[in-house]
């Protein structure tokens, strides 16, 4: 059962045309002066407080004025790395941290959407040592098919399933659409299966179409937290 006792807290969110997965490292440039206030918040707070919600549009844009029509579950972005321009514009370096659900939204405390989140939590569950070394193999030839010359990211693959999971997620080429089911998968076995029936399904259009050019995949940085 997922853990009912987890509090409701505030949480600036910024909705994306992407979904962050836990664990996983995302670049990104703030420019639009609501999200440059967010920084400015963010970095007047003590570091294991500058964090925010990455929630994936539904419907909309992410410089639409309006509110756009956003996912009820997103995950958490830690800052990891920032960078003030002279312009005004940041670069940040971010790691996704736990899912949560969405409870409420204000959109007048302050420039940007802050959310009442709760943690959302996997469901315990007994974890299939075979699959996870399955998933561990296809995960590291997958990436080496990619990136023949680049073995390192393959023996840095975490043996966690629930990390496992979540950090094969966001190296596939995936869709937001297909990224955010993915994120709302509460099984880590039920993901591990999701994602190596994906690897497989790649893996048959790259042997039977080589020329089709594929994302570089496997220079994502995996945290080792």
């Amino acid at each position: 059962m997922r853990d009912e006792e987890s509090s409701v807290i505030s949480l600036p969110l910024f909705p994306l045309n992407t979904v962050l997965m836990p664990r996983q490292l995302l670049p990104l440039h703030i420019f639009e002066n609501r999200y440059r206030s967010l920084m400015s918040d963010l970095l007047a707070l003590p570091e294991p407080e500058q964090r925010f919600g990455i929630v994936s549009i539904l419907k909309g844009a992410e410089t639409d004025k309006d509110m756009p029509q956003i996912a009820e579950i997103g995950t958490t972005a830690v800052l990891r790395k920032t960078q003030a321009n002279p312009d005004g514009t940041f670069e940040i370096l971010v790691m996704g941290g736990e899912r949560f659900d969405i409870k409420s939204i204000s959109l007048s405390k302050a420039p940007y959407l802050i959310g009442e989140i709760k943690e959302r939590k996997d469901i315990l569950t007994e974890f299939d040592d075979a699959i996870i070394s399955l998933a561990r193999d296809k995960c590291a030839d997958f990436m080496m098919m990619m990136d023949a010359d680049n073995d390192n990211v393959a023996h840095d693959l975490p043996a966690n399933p629930a990390d496992l999971s979540f950090l094969i997620a966001g190296l596939l080429p995936l869709t937001p659409i297909e990224q955010q089911s993915i994120l709302e998968i509460d099984d880590a076995n039920l993901r591990l299966r999701t994602v190596m029936k994906i690897i497989n399904r790649e893996t048959i259009l790259m042997q039977e179409i080589p020329s089709v050019p594929t994302p570089f995949l496997t220079r994502v940085t995996i945290s080792p937290n």
